[in-house]
C-alpha cells in the first residue's frame, strides 16, 4: 500500500521536493510528525536519515519489531522535481509476552525491569516495546549499574524467544552473571594540610562499600569542587587502588591543595535606582573570605530572586593572574520597574445567574471575563511592589491594590503586606455580595515546604438583590452592612512536584479566623477550612497515571449576638452573616452542582442560603495523554468522583456524611410554619452526601491546562417549588406550593487549572 503526501517544496530556485511512503499506509499527521523537513534545507542528508529513524521507531512502537525501512531519492531533471521516497517493508507484526532477568542476585528483578526501555504489553503498552537497538541499550545501563557497584567482571547475555507459546509472541530474556563484588579495604586521604577529612562532602569511596573507577571519578569532582569553593582553585587530585586480599581494594587519595586566593574588594556596578543596602545584604562574597565561586553563584541567586534585576553577573576580575586576591566584580541590570497585564476571557458553566431571570437553579451560560493589572517593582529604591489588579465579568467584579515588603525586619523568611480588596460577586442566585476589605498579612516561611501567614482583616460584608421571596421578615437583617473584624492565619505546606501539573508529592493546608466583636466586628463566630490533597503516579515518566485525591473540611461556629439589628429592635443571636458562610459547586468544587448551588436552601423559594459545615472529597484518575492527529500529545482526560455537600451546622456534618440519599419526604412537612433563618433548612433535609461522577478534557497550555469537565449528579438534591406562575422576565409572580423540584444531573464547567 502507498499513502502519499499532498504537499511540495520549493528550495529557492532549485528543484520541487515530494515525499512519499510506501509499503505501509500511514496518516499524513503521523508521516509529518516523524519526516523533518523544511523548506531551505529539504534535501538535507541528515534530516531524511532522522526521518528514517524516526519512521522505524514508530513501526516498533507499533509491534513491528522486524520492519525496516528504506531511503532512495528519485531526480527529475526535466521536471525540476526530487522524489524522497521512504520504502516500509513492516514484517510481521509481534507483542512482547515477557521480559524476565534470570541470575540476579544483587540487585532484584522488580528494581531492574521498570527501567528498561524494553517492556512487556500491558494497558498502556498493546504491544509492548522491543527492539535490538533497545536491548543492547538496556543491557549496557545495567551492566553499568552493576560495575558502579563493585561487580568488574559483571557478563549480561541475552535471549528473545520469537514465536513464544504462538501468535508472534516475543519473549526477553536476561540472563545475568554477576561475578565477584569488589570493595574498598583500607581508605585513606593526604595531603589535605588546612582542611579536615570531616569537613569534605560524603564520599561515594569509603571503606566496606563497593568499588568501581566511576565512584573514584565521581570522588574526584566532590574533592576538588570542595577545594575549589574554598579558594584554591589550583588543587590537583590523584588516586591510587591496589588490590588486597578477599577481592578488596586499597585505596589513597593524593590532593595538592597549592596556592590560596582570597577575596580583595566586591565591585558594584549597574545600580540606578536601587538602593544599596538592597544589593549588599545579598552579597555572599565579602573582603578577606576565600574566594569561593559556589558563594558567588549563591549571590547571583539571592539577586535575581529580589525580583527586581533583568540580569546578574558575577566574575572575578584577572582570573588567570597570580595574585592571592582578587576583585570580585558583580554587575546587575534593574528590570523595569512598571509591568502591565490584560487579558480578555470567557468561562461556562451551569448556575449561574442570568440577568433578571434569577431561577433557584440559575442557568447556563456565558460569562465574559476582562482583567487588567499593574506592578510596580523597586519602589522607593527597595524591593518593595505595588500592585493593582482588577477581574471584571458578569458574574463579578474585583479590585485589588496591594503593598508587599519582603525581608520585614531584614529577615529573609518574612514578609509583610497590605492589602485593599473590592468584590462584587453575582455567582450565588440568592443575593448579591459585596466585600469591602483591608488586611495586614505578616508571611513566614518556615522551611522549603511551609509557610505561615499572620493576618488580620476588617471588612464590610453585604448582601443587595435578595430573592423577594427569601423570608421577608428576616431581610432587614440580611441586607445590612455587616462590619467585621477577623484576626486569623493561613498554614501551607506544599510538597507537589509541579503546582500547574502535578504528578506525585502532597499538599496541605489549614485557614483559620475569629471574629468578634473585642476586634470591631458585628458578628460572632469562628471559622475554619482544612485541606488535604495527595497526588500518586503509576507508569513509566512518559506514560504515567495519576490518581490524584483531595478532602475539604469546613466549620463556621456562631458564638455570642450579631449586632446588625436597626436601633431599638432586639439583637438577634447565632447568626453568620449570608455573605459568610460556606457555598460550594462548580468546577473547583463539587462538579455534581451547578456553581454554589450545593447546600440548603431557603423552604419559600428554592434558593441556596449556604451552610456552616462543609465537606468534599475529590478522586480523579488522569490518564497520559495519548498521541492525537493536529493537538499531538496536548491533550488528556481524566475522570473522577466528588463526593461532599455543605451543611446546616457541624453537628448535621457528622450524621449527614453517613447518609448517601437525601430524606425527600420532609419537603413537604412544616410549610405552613413561618420561617426562621438557621430552622428553614431543616424543613426540607439537605444534610446529606451527595456523589457525582463524570469526564474530564484537558488541554495542555503555557499557563496551565484549559480544562472541560462534564459531571454527573448521582443524587441530585429536590426542594419545594413554590412557584405557580411567572411573570414576563421568568420570575415567579404567584407563590403557592406546588410540589417539589429536583437539581438538574448533568453540569458542564470550562476553567483553566486543575481542579486542585
Amino acid at each position: 500500500m502507498t499513502n502519499t503526501v499532498d504537499y511540495t517544496f520549493q528550495i529557492d530556485a532549485g528543484p520541487i521536493v515530494f515525499i512519499e511512503v510506501q509499503g505501509f499506509r500511514l496518516g499524513k499527521s503521523t508521516i509529518r510528525r516523524n519526516i523533518p523537513v523544511y523548506e531551505e534545507n529539504a534535501l538535507d542528508d541528515d534530516l531524511l536519515t532522522e526521518g528514517r529513524r524516526n519512521l522505524l521507531s514508530y513501526m516498533e512502537s507499533r509491534g513491528y519489531f522486524e520492519a525496516t525501512v528504506e531511503l532512495r531519492r528519485e531526480s527529475d531533471a526535466e521536471h525540476n522535481t526530487v522524489r524522497v521516497i521512504y520504502e516500509i517493508n513492516p514484517g510481521e507484526r509481534h507483542k512482547v509476552v515477557r521480559v524476565d532477568i534470570k541470575g540476579n542476585a544483587y540487585f532484584r528483578s522488580e528494581d531492574l525491569l521498570p527501567n528498561m526501555q524494553v517492556q512487556a504489553r500491558s494497558l498502556l503498552l498493546r504491544h509492548g516495546r522491543y527492539s535490538e537497538a533497545l536491548l543492547r541499550s538496556d543491557v549496557r545501563d545495567i551492566e553499568n549499574k552493576y560495575k558502579a557497584n563493585g561487580f568488574a567482571e559483571v557478563t549480561i547475555n541475552t535471549e528473545v524467544k520469537d514465536d513464544y507459546q504462538g501468535n508472534n509472541q516475543i519473549a526477553v530474556f536476561l540472563h545475568v552473571t554477576e561475578g565477584p563484588q569488589t570493595l574498598v579495604g583500607k581508605f585513606e586521604i593526604i595531603g589535605n594540610d588546612s582542611q579536615t577529612t570531616d569537613s569534605f562532602p560524603p564520599l561515594n569511596t569509603q571503606s566496606g562499600q563497593p568499588f568501581s573507577d566511576s565512584n573514584v571519578a565521581q570522588d574526584r569532582d566532590i574533592v576538588l569542587n570542595y577545594y575549589f569553593n574554598q579558594g584554591f582553585p589550583n588543587a590537583s587530585f590523584q588516586a591510587n587502588a591496589s588490590p588486597a586480599a578477599d577481592h578488596h581494594m586499597d585505596v589513597v587519595f593524593h590532593i595538592t591543595e597549592g596556592d590560596r586566593v582570597y577575596v580583595d574588594q566586591v565591585l558594584v556596578s549597574g545600580r540606578e535606582f536601587t538602593q544599596p543596602h538592597v544589593i549588599y545584604r545579598e552579597l555572599q562574597v565579602k573582603t578577606g573570605d576565600p574566594l569561593s565561586q559556589a558563594n558567588m553563584l549563591e549571590t547571583q541567586q539571592r539577586l535575581y530572586d529580589v525580583g527586581i534585576f533583568s540580569q546578574v553577573d558575577t566574575a572575578v576580575q584577572d582570573p588567570d593572574g597570580t595574585q592571592p586576591r582578587k576583585n570580585v566584580l558583580v554587575q546587575v541590570r534593574e528590570a523595569k520597574r512598571y509591568t502591565f497585564n490584560y487579558g480578555a476571557g470567557f468561562e461556562f458553566q451551569t448556575g449561574q445567574s442570568t440577568g433578571n431571570n434569577k431561577q433557584p437553579l440559575g442557568g447556563a451560560g456565558v460569562s465574559p471575563l476582562g482583567s487588567f493589572d499593574v506592578s510596580r517593582l523597586n519602589f522607593l529604591g527597595r524591593d518593595h511592589t505595588i500592585t493593582f489588579a482588577s477581574r471584571v465579568g458578569k458574574l463579578q467584579q474585583r479590585g485589588l491594590l496591594s503593598y508587599e515588603a519582603p525581608r520585614w525586619f531584614n529577615n529573609p523568611n518574612l514578609k509583610l503586606t497590605f492589602t485593599a480588596f473590592f468584590d462584587h460577586t453575582l455567582d450565588v442566585n440568592t443575593f448579591t455580595s459585596q466585600r469591602l476589605e483591608g488586611t495586614v498579612q505578616a508571611g513566614q516561611i518556615l522551611n522549603k515546604f511551609s509557610t505561615i501567614d499572620y493576618r488580620f482583616n476588617y471588612r464590610l460584608v453585604k448582601a443587595t438583590d435578595i430573592v423577594p421571596t427569601l423570608s421577608p421578615e428576616q431581610l432587614p437583617i440580611l441586607s445590612q452592612p455587616v462590619r467585621l473584624g477577623e484576626p486569623g492565619f493561613g498554614y501551607i505546606r506544599n510538597r507537589r512536584d509541579n503546582d500547574l501539573n502535578t504528578t506525585r508529592g502532597s499538599y496541605f493546608t489549614v485557614d483559620a479566623g475569629v471574629a468578634a466583636h473585642y476586634f470591631g466586628s458585628q458578628a460572632d463566630f469562628s471559622r475554619i477550612l482544612v485541606q488535604q490533597a495527595t497526588y500518586h503516579s503509576f507508569g513509566k515518566r512518559s506514560r504515567q497515571l495519576v490518581f490524584a485525591r483531595s478532602t475539604r473540611v469546613g466549620l463556621e461556629t456562631p458564638f455570642g449576638s450579631t449586632s446588625i439589628s436597626q436601633p431599638g429592635e432586639p439583637l438577634p443571636t447565632n447568626i453568620i452573616p449570608l455573605p459568610e458562610r460556606f457555598y460550594m459547586g462548580g468546577g473547583n468544587s463539587h462538579r455534581g452542582f451547578g456553581l454554589n448551588q450545593a447546600g440548603p436552601r431557603d423552604p419559600q423559594s428554592g434558593f441556596p442560603i449556604g451552610g456552616s459545615g462543609l465537606f468534599l472529597n475529590n478522586f480523579e484518575l488522569r490518564f497520559p495523554p495519548p498521541t492525537l492527529p493536529f493537538v499531538g500529545t496536548n491533550m488528556s482526560f481524566a475522570i473522577f468522583h466528588d463526593m461532599g455537600n455543605v451543611f446546616s451546622d457541624g453537628d448535621h456534618m457528622l450524621t449527614g456524611l453517613l447518609r448517601w440519599h437525601q430524606a425527600k419526604g420532609t419537603c413537604v412537612q412544616g410549610l405552613g410554619t413561618p420561617f426562621v433563618l438557621g430552622q428553614g433548612a431543616a424543613l426540607c433535609n439537605y444534610d446529606y452526601t451527595s456523589h457525582a461522577i463524570g469526564l474530564g478534557l484537558r488541554y495542555k497550555t503555557p499557563v496551565g491546562p484549559v480544562r472541560f469537565d462534564f459531571g454527573y449528579n448521582l443524587n441530585p438534591t429536590t426542594f419545594p417549588n413554590f412557584c405557580a406562575a411567572k411573570d414576563s422576565n421568568g420570575n415567579c409572580s404567584v407563590f403557592n406550593f406546588v410540589g417539589t423540584k429536583q437539581a438538574s444531573p448533568f453540569n458542564i464547567y470550562f476553567s483553566i487549572g486543575q481542579t486542585f
